[in-house]
């Protein structure tokens, strides 16, 4: 690992500050730096999970699929964040339950199982910094799961719209939206000429305008005017 990694890595990471010298060298003596370009599978459902991933530039996408080819995103992994699956299968020694997608290319260092379990056991910093990213990642995925259980499709699609930092979003595709809210794509087509019709957007190949934000707001819940 070159001295320009271990820089970054100390910046994304800030919580592995606090690790013996020991600990942190064997971990970066014994890590590769790999580079995965865009739209490849980081891993597959029924993989086995062979190493503890630190993102230190780019954007996984973890999603759950099913055989009649539905998605749902769980959460994406971005520098400084940590996959909870990742965590979860070396610890429980169990296969991947979900899959992983590189959205945008990614530069990751890959720490093998066998070293990610030594830490754990020599070092309490490393103990924090592994189950504290844990925690939060499963906080998200909860309150993420709780959307698509308690909101009504309108909601989360609303929501969804409402994300993006202006009036439109670009390069948005129906599968996408689909998977983002928890349901097919054929729902978010029929609900996007729904949603257009009452004025609210304006709907294009690969691109959604909002028209209506303040109803578009109503209509997610995201405010009580």
């Amino acid at each position: 690992m070159s001295d320009d990694s271990t820089r970054l890595l100390e910046q994304l990471y800030p919580g592995l500050g606090g690790l013996d010298d020991g600990v942190a060298a064997r971990l970066i003596a014994n890590s590769e730096t790999v580079n995965v370009p865009t739209g490849a599978v980081a891993f597959q459902k029924g993989d086995a999970c062979k190493n503890f991933i630190l993102v230190l530039a780019g954007q996984v996408r973890v999603q759950l699929s099913s055989e009649g080819g539905r998605e749902v995103v769980l959460y994406r992994v971005k520098p400084g964040g940590t996959c909870a699956l990742t965590t979860s299968c070396i610890i429980g020694k169990e296969e991947y339950p979900a899959e992983a997608v590189i959205e945008k290319d990614v530069t990751a260092l890959m720490i093998p199982d066998s070293e990610f379990r030594q830490a754990l056991l020599d070092s309490e910093p490393f103990r924090q910094f592994v189950f504290q990213g844990f925690s939060r990642r499963l906080c998200a995925i909860v309150s993420r799961m709780e959307n698509v259980a308690l909101k009504t499709i309108d909601e989360r699609l609303a929501l969804q719209l409402l994300k993006g930092d202006d009036d439109s979003l670009s390069n948005i595709t129906h599968q996408v939206l689909a998977a983002e809210i928890g349901t097919a794509r054929e729902v978010v087509s029929r609900k996007l000429k729904r949603f257009e019709s009452d004025g609210l957007i304006r709907s294009s190949r690969g691109r959604v305008e909002i028209i209506d934000r303040k109803n578009l707001q109503v209509l997610s819940g995201a405010t009580d005017s």
